[in-house]
Parts: structure tokens; sequence; C-alpha cells
């Protein structure tokens, strides 16, 4: 057989019937819940009706035939199947008192006991546990009362065969709620989980544009204060001095150039634009001589002291550390006056200690230290839990001094 015989094997696309039982499903799901169970009870009530008057030639029991009293009990007995997902219990106990009566006036049941199925079945899918197991002893109660008054062709045995086929009806709904409420419970996490990533992303971007305030100030300020500070001294010995008007000039090119490759740095690092294209490294402590000269040729002399190797020292770390060095001189330039700076570096297991001591005019003049550079710097500190301090010194100058931890940080860096 080919493709099309296995698709037709009776003279039919079962493909297209497939995919026609879809759209109808996917259509009913669409609808309405109050819809379906009117489509349902609607169409229900005329077979319900038929099969209680059209009694099968087979049967033998002694029934009354249908009259006004029983279409009005059958009427009792499907209605309530309006609302059954509103009031499932409510609509259980009606329908079925309203079929007890029924059989005890020994009408012919036919088709009426679907709705008891229907009905268990509501209870189950909609009920708490002790509902459900309400229904049940009704149920029970219901099936023994009519063996008890002996409607006609009901035996022991129906009763035990009702009981078990109504108990699948009950427990299958149950089954269903269960279903239901792990899914809700499911959709629930997930709802909240996504709600999470979506904070954790709004925090990530918050953490960046900060990360990016504090490298821009970092870059530009330190850059301009030293271009500023050089511009003043060319401008000083511009008619006197044409040899240090020319450093001077020389000076703010080089760290013009070096600020516009720090900021081609930086905006590369946000564009990651794929273009392969290299920027200048991150800078770090084995930057600071060449940081020192920048600021000893403004007009601040520094000199810088290591102790112990740089070797191990974690890439954040590094590049915090010179940030904080960077910052500190250029608080030197701005508000120390004339004076010289020391920076001290000092490596210990797991731990940075970095110092930068000016003897300058201390506060005088000087911002109060809450800034946006201290601010800064305590910042980068307290990623890594450690400490600043930062305030003048007895006897003239300004001292700040970090301590960065970083022994916990190593496994995350790397």
């Amino acid at each position: 057989m080919d493709a099309a015989d296995r698709a037709q094997p009776y003279g039919y696309d079962v493909h297209a019937v497939a995919e026609r039982a879809q759209r109808i499903w996917s259509w009913g799901k669409a609808l309405p819940l109050w819809v379906l169970d009117a489509v349902i009870t609607f169409g229900f009530l005329p077979i319900a009706i038929l099969s209680v008057v059209a009694r099968p030639d087979d049967v033998t029991g002694d029934y009354k035939p249908i009259n006004a009293l029983g279409i009005l009990l059958v009427l009792g007995v499907v209605l309530p199947l309006l609302f059954r997902r509103r009031f499932p219990m409510q609509v259980f106990f009606t329908s079925t008192a309203f079929l007890v009566v029924f059989a005890a006036s020994e009408y012919f049941i036919g088709a009426l006991a679907f709705t008891t199925l229907l009905s268990l079945y509501t209870v189950g899918a909609f009920c708490r546990p002790r509902e459900l197991a309400i229904a049940f002893v009704t149920l029970i109660g219901a099936l023994a009362a009519l063996w008890i008054i002996e409607i006609p062709d009901f035996y022991a045995g129906d009763v035990f065969a009702n009981t078990v086929l109504y108990t699948v009806a009950l427990l299958f709904g149950w089954t269903v709620q269960s279903r239901r409420l792990r899914l809700a419970d499911a959709e629930e996490r997930a709802e909240i989980l996504e709600r999470e990533q979506e904070e954790e992303r709004a925090r990530a971007i918050a953490d960046e544009r900060l990360h990016i305030a504090q490298e821009l100030h970092d870059v530009v300020a330190h850059s301009m204060s030293v271009i500023a500070v050089q511009a003043g001294v060319g401008m000083h010995v511009a008619d006197t001095d044409a040899a240090e008007a020319k450093k001077a000039l020389e000076n703010i090119s080089m760290t013009s150039r070096s600020t516009l490759a720090e900021l081609r740095r930086l905006l590369g690092v946000l564009r990651d634009d794929g273009s392969g294209a290299n920027y200048v490294p991150a800078p770090g402590l084995g930057d600071l001589d060449k940081l020192a000269r920048e600021v000893t040729d403004a007009g601040v002399p520094v000199e810088v002291r290591f102790e112990g190797s740089l070797d191990g020292v974690p890439p954040g770390v590094d590049f915090t550390g010179y940030r904080i060095v960077q910052e500190a001189l250029t608080n030197v330039l701005k508000h120390a006056g004339p004076s010289t700076a020391c920076v001290a570096v000092e490596h210990r297991p797991g731990a940075l200690h970095i110092e930068v001591r000016d003897d300058g005019r201390g506060v005088n003049g000087r911002s109060p230290g809450t800034g946006h550079g201290l601010m800064g710097m305590r910042e980068r500190v307290a990623v890594y839990g450690g400490t600043l301090d930062a305030g003048p010194v007895a006897g003239g100058g300004f001292k700040v001094a970090a301590d960065l931890p970083y022994a916990d940080a190593i496994d995350g860096e790397e």
C-alpha cells in the first residue's frame, strides 16, 4: 500500500478527518463554559425523555407508563446540570434526589443514570476531599434506598455494579482536578520565576548603569583634572618658558589620547558588536607607575611603593585597586593644592591593602568627603566586603586607605 492508500483505508482521508476533529475540539474549548454546559444539558434532555418513554422490548420490569409527573421529574434530574460547575454539590444532591424519586415511582430510568455519572464527575473535578466523601456516602445511601424499596429490575448485584461505576466517575473527576491544580501550580511557579528573572534583569541593568557611571567618572574626572592643571601651567608659562609650555601641551596630548583609549575600551565593552575590534585592556595595579607619571607631570609628585608580588591578584580586585588609586590621586589634584603624594600597595594572602596619602592642605578647601568620588570608592570596596577609611591626617594632608579581601571572590572571578 502506498501512502495515499494508508491515509484512506476506508475510502476517506483519515488526516483530513483528524484535522477537522481537532478544529472542532479547539472551537469547543474556546466557548464559554456555561455555553458548553447548556449544550450538554439541552442536548441530553430529549435523549433522556425519549429513553424513559420508549422502553426497549427486552425490558420486562413492571414499570409505570410515563406521564406529566414523570416528565417533570425528568426535568428535575437533567436541568440542574446547567449549573454543575458553579454549584457541583448542590447539583449532585438535587439531581440525585429527583432521580431517586423518579425510580421509586417505578418509572423506567433509561438514560437518566448518566446525570449521576456527570454530576459525580463534576464533584470530583471541583470539590474538596471532604465534599467528595459526603457525595460518596450520599450515593451509597441512594443506591441502598432503591434496593430496599425494591424498584423493578434492581438487585444486590446492581447495587455493587453501580457503586463501582459511580466511584470510578468520582475518582476520575478527582484525578482531573489534581492534574489541573498541578498545572496551575506549575504555571504560578513559572510566572513567579519569570517575575524574578525580570527583576534580576532590572537589577543587573541598574548595577550596570551604576558601574558605567563610576567608570565614566573615574576616567573623565581624572583625565580632565590632569588636563586642566596642565592647561593652567601652560597658560602661566607660555610667554616666559616656551619649553615648559610645550611640555604641558605634550602632557595634555598624552592624557587625551589615553583617555580616548579608555573611553573606547569602555564603549567597546558595552557595544560588544562582534566586529572583532581590539580595545585597550582594562588597567590594573601594574599601570600605577604610568598613572603616577601623569599626576607628577600635572604638578603633584607621586611615589609608588609595592610590598609583595601582585601575582595571584584576581582581575576584578586588580582593576578595583587601580580605580581607587586613580580616584584618590584625582582628589589630590583637585583639592590638596601644592603637595606630594605617596601610594602604597601591600599584597597579603587573600587580601590587598592600598593607601594613598598626601601632604597638602587637608580638608581646608576640600570636599567634605561625600562627593561622587568617595562614594564610588566605597561602593567598589563594598563589592568585596572590604573597608575604606578616608579622612585628614594629623599634621596636615589627607589619607585614603582601602582593604580588599578577595579570598571568597577568587572562585567567582575564575
